[in-house]
């Protein structure tokens, strides 16, 4: 994975999978692009880009790709989802991403991590994704005005001006981004936590990475393993 950074993007990041290069033999080599908004006050490099290995690399959303693109290579699966474009396929890879440090450690609850340092890191993401969810609630269900729900992330979800200002804007109000794929964040992350709960490892987890067939956050639970 190699990241770029781009100054004054509109959005924080982007990831793309790009699946050209190959292996003498062959095979995929899974390379994909992250590009990362420079100008961000979270985009300080040396520590942006540290999280966004941990983020993007394994066993998160990159991971992911990569078992899609070897089932491909083995000949059964032919096609994946379009995160923004599919609620449902993105529901299951955020959920997937925002689990991926439980997943890692081998614990299904936060306060099972094995230091306060890391349980204390998990709680951002959890008001990032309530925030996310609560800037859709308003903008499309309540028709609030951005900056009304700007200042509602700010002071209730703690975020930072600039993301409160992407969240109600750029990606609030997309009618995509905005309606389908911020409210993904939050259902998708409680979905694969209750499917860890009450699967094991060996069996939720290959269903999870679409190891057992092409599936969604739906679809996962009707995988060929049962």
């Amino acid at each position: 994975m190699k990241f770029l950074p781009i100054k004054d993007a509109w959005f924080s990041g982007s990831m793309n999978y790009l699946g050209r290069a190959r292996k003498p033999d062959g095979t995929p080599e899974y390379e994909a692009t992250y590009e990362i908004n420079a100008s961000l006050q979270i985009s300080v490099p040396r520590v942006r880009a540290a999280r966004l290995a941990r983020g993007r690399a394994r066993p998160r959303h990159q991971l992911r790709r990569s078992s899609r693109r070897s089932t491909s290579a083995a000949g059964w699966a032919s096609s994946a989802t379009v995160l923004t474009m599919n609620s449902r396929g993105a529901a299951l890879f955020e959920g997937i991403a925002n689990n991926a440090i439980l997943i890692a450690h081998g614990v299904t609850e936060v306060e099972e991590l094995p230091s306060d340092d890391l349980q204390v890191g998990v709680l951002p993401r959890a008001a990032q994704d309530d925030a996310k969810n609560q800037s859709s609630w308003l903008t499309w269900k309540e028709g609030v005005a951005q900056k009304d729900v700007a200042a509602t992330l700010r002071r209730d979800y703690l975020v930072s001006e600039e993301r409160a200002d992407k969240l109600s804007g750029a990606w609030g109000r997309h009618p995509l981004l905005g309606r389908m794929y911020l409210p993904c964040y939050r259902a998708g992350t409680e979905h694969v936590a209750e499917l860890r709960r009450r699967y094991p490892p060996e069996k939720v987890l290959p269903a999870l990475y679409g190891c057992r067939g092409m599936v969604d956050v739906v679809t996962v639970r009707q995988t060929r393993s049962g």
